[in-house]
């Protein structure tokens, strides 16, 4: 008996895809399982999954604690509507977080997924204005490189060169972008010793150009992750914090990717001693096992919307599966003391990726943060200019790393951001790997064939 024809098209709609590329190219990877920090596919080849999923897995794929905690959480109580109502799971997850987090960051609104987390933050910014009888702020600054998310409003926050507002029509109105501290191809100081803080200088010349007193607030992420892990100088944050206090202009930080220890601390604005004024969380929450996202709210922006009807809301928002499985997560964190192991392994990963492409001829820059670790790919070392791919390009890069049993985030630059749990031989594999796909471009100009 014949097999049946592959069908024209696929009943699955795979995100940020061509979807007829995705059928030229056999289709998508198939995952089976996953243990540890690895994956299989469904014809049994393993991976090193060096993406946590979307930067998300951070415990590990197959914990059975977190996952007897959704089991138990669903037996006893499968929905619960964050109204006038609550569960357990949901009250005590958000005192948790609140033990967590820095500073008076004390009032947690649940949503389901990060990208509503950001919606959520834009509506609370300008409420809170609203509030305190500022109605005339509703600007907002985003930056360059940024990535917020694939709602309209996160989409609209995002740097327009990621084009996901691509045949759709015009970003939502009253957004400016500004530059990110970029410090390997900065337009005011990449070639200094030492960085300028123009990049800050231009947060608040915006803010004179459009006014004061209709700028609502700033978001950005501590390091933008897909936006090619731009660690910032020791200086920018503060200095940014400082900016949007001389002109009661609320920081918002997307913390989204290096929430809950991606860059070594628990959140990542704790390296430079900075509070935001709200902060959105996801991805790592729950560690990839439900979904779940959040905004978190200092005291003066709690307190000055308590009082009124904020017309906001998901149905699955703090779901108590989600929840159980974010506390769990959270234990587990804790109790393994992953968010220092996080910091360790990432040093491990830089150190171990910057020797191996020390002479190579296309890796202009390797830079990280904890376990989020960019190799920033160039046709000439000392001019910087980047190194042109085209999709094919990419596609065959990513079949090179697949057969070295790697999976990364394959773009220009490369980036890796395997889970908390990772191993030195996993993190010394995946470096060795990267590299030596990397090192095939040398003299060539272009990936592997």
């Amino acid at each position: 008996m014949t097999e049946p024809p592959e069908p024209a098209h696929h009943p699955l709609w795979f995100q940020g895809q061509v979807q007829t590329a995705v059928r030229r190219s056999g289709g998508p990877l198939v995952l089976a399982r996953g243990v540890g920090s690895r994956v299989w596919d469904d014809r049994g080849q393993t991976y090193l999954d060096a993406r946590s999923g979307l930067w998300t897995v951070i415990a590990g794929y197959g914990r059975p604690e977190i996952i007897e905690a959704v089991r138990t959480q669903l037996e006893a109580l499968s929905f619960a509507p964050l109204t006038d109502a609550s569960s357990s799971a949901a009250l005590d997850l958000a005192a948790r977080l609140v033990r967590l987090l820095p500073g008076d960051l004390e009032t947690v609104a649940l949503v389901p997924t990060g990208s509503e987390a950001v919606d959520t933050a834009l509506k609370l910014a300008r409420a809170y204005h609203t509030a305190v009888g500022r109605r005339k702020r509703r600007v907002v600054i985003s930056r360059e490189y940024s990535a917020h998310g694939s709602t309209y409003a996160g989409a609209s926050l995002s740097d327009p060169d990621r084009g996901l507002l691509r045949g759709m029509g015009a970003r939502l109105p009253g957004i400016r972008f500004v530059p990110a501290p970029y410090r390997y191809r900065c337009r005011y100081c990449a070639t200094a010793e030492a960085c300028s803080l123009a990049c800050v200088e231009v947060v608040e010349e915006t803010i004179a150009a459009v006014g004061a007193d209709r700028v609502a607030a700033v978001f950005a992420e501590p390091v933008p992750g897909p936006g090619g892990v731009l660690v910032p100088p020791a200086e920018y944050w503060p200095a940014l914090r400082a900016v949007c206090d001389r002109h009661d202009v609320l920081l918002v930080m997307d913390e989204v990717v290096t929430g809950f220890g991606r860059t070594g601390r628990w959140f990542a604005c704790e390296h430079w001693g900075v509070v935001p004024d709200l902060m959105i969380l996801g991805k790592g929450m729950t560690g990839g096992y439900q979904t779940l996202g959040a905004v978190a709210m200092r005291r003066h922006v709690s307190e000055a919307l308590e009082g009124r009807l904020f017309p906001h809301g998901f149905t699955y928002s703090g779901h108590p599966a989600a929840c159980a499985a974010a506390l769990a997560c959270l234990r587990f964190v804790e109790a393994e003391d992953l968010v220092t192991r996080a910091a360790a392994q990432g040093a491990r990963l830089l150190d171990r990726l910057r020797r191996a492409l020390a002479t190579s001829a296309v890796a202009g820059e390797v830079r990280g943060l904890g376990l989020m670790v960019a190799i920033e790919l160039v046709e000439d070392r000392t001019a910087r200019t980047p190194l042109r791919l085209r999709a094919r390009d990419l596609t065959r890069l990513d079949r090179d790393l697949r057969r070295r049993q790697v999976l990364a985030f394959v773009d220009n630059p490369i980036i890796l951001a395997p889970p908390f749990v990772v191993t030195d031989d996993e993190v010394d594999h995946s470096a060795g790997a990267v590299a030596a796909t990397v090192n095939t471009f040398g003299g060539r100009g272009g990936p592997p064939a």
